[in-house]
């Protein structure tokens, strides 16, 4: 991407510079966008990297990424990802991994309300504590969420220079041509998303905008989320107000997993979930509330000679159920929903 201006950087150099420390491995791109990563995060890189927003490969990986999964998005929503939208109801929490916006998609097609962040968040009137939402938690982020931080610490850095610079950013600038919208579904507590809340918003419908065009001279249009790459948290300090209180509701009825394979290079994934697993099948055979409390389902697609809780060999085999022929209709069929109405989807 960068190759045309002459500049240093790129993912090709870095590849180069990975395999002199590595020697004889494979090339793995996690592992070297990692460095990148890595590399932009503690400042190694030098005066010439000057984007705030993440390695030129980062970035570069970024913009590709949403590319793509905006042109592999089906339109019309697929029925099966619909029919597992109207199973869904105000109270389940769906945490994903994914960056994409199909489920949005479906959510929206079918008219139910959704928040992407947690409703227990909002602001309710007394006496008014019904659940309204669907919470759908995007913990890596997604192709059409924007940090508007990064143009703020632009334009803070052109006025410190006394750099006459206008502010021609088409999501965050004073004449937007993108519409945006927060994250949360209305007015909430002070106590949370303080890190979040004031920086990243979502662009509904954003692949009607894209490409976005950029404003000239500091505006550089880069989706928020986190890179396909081993220590992805780091630098990523807004997400994590969606992984605090994770823990929060422990009275679930069912817990559904579908595809998410919990890598160990997530490590914090893998612990933080695991933890929430764990907890659940010691919790006993009913809730507070007497509802009864189901095995936990995995929905998977992997080789029926193969046992799928090696990967997870904290799980009770006893408690758990699995589906080994992927994500289905047959599949959504089988799901044991509980008695409850708090299910967390995992995806």
């Amino acid at each position: 991407m960068f190759q045309r201006f002459g500049w240093k950087g790129t993912l090709e150099q870095e590849i180069e510079e990975w395999s002199s420390l590595y020697p004889g491995e494979s090339i793995d791109l996690e592992r070297v966008l990692a460095y990148s990563h890595r590399k932009h995060y503690l400042g190694l890189l030098g005066p010439d990297e000057y984007f705030a927003d993440g390695s030129r490969s980062i970035v570069a990986m970024r913009q590709a990424v949403q590319q793509i999964l905006i042109q592999a998005t089906p339109s019309p929503t697929p029925k099966l990802y619909r029919d597992f939208a109207q199973r869904l109801c105000p109270r389940d929490v769906v945490l994903t991994f994914n960056y994409d916006t199909l489920l949005e998609q479906a959510l929206d097609d079918i008219g139910k309300p959704y928040t992407l962040t947690p409703e227990w968040w909002l602001k309710t009137s007394r006496g008014d504590s019904e659940p309204k939402f669907v919470d759908l938690l995007k913990l890596h982020g997604s192709i059409d969420w924007y940090d508007r931080y990064y143009l703020d610490d632009a334009m803070r850095w052109h006025t410190e220079e006394g750099n006459d610079v206008p502010n021609r950013d088409p999501i965050f600038g004073p004449a937007p041509t993108v519409l945006s919208e927060p994250l949360s579904r209305g007015q909430t507590d002070e106590r949370f998303g303080n890190h979040i809340l004031p920086r990243v918003f979502r662009v509904p419908d954003h692949a009607t905008y894209f490409p976005i065009k950029e404003g000239e001279n500091v505006s550089r249009v880069v989706p928020f989320f986190l890179p396909p790459a081993y220590d992805k948290l780091l630098g990523y300090a807004p997400i994590l107000d969606l992984w605090e209180n994770l823990h929060r509701n422990q009275d679930y009825s069912s817990i559904v997993m579908i595809g998410y394979s919990m890598p160990p290079y997530d490590g914090y994934a893998y612990e933080a979930l695991g933890q929430l697993f764990v907890e659940y099948q010691q919790g006993g055979d009913a809730t507070d509330l007497e509802h009864r409390r189901v095995p936990i389902q995995l929905i998977t697609l992997v080789d029926p000679g193969q046992h799928d809780l090696k990967r997870f060999p904290f799980l009770d085999p006893a408690k758990t159920r699995i589906w080994n022929q992927g994500f289905s209709t047959d599949a959504l069929n089988w799901i044991d929903w509980g008695d409850g109405a708090d299910h967390p989807v995992v995806t």
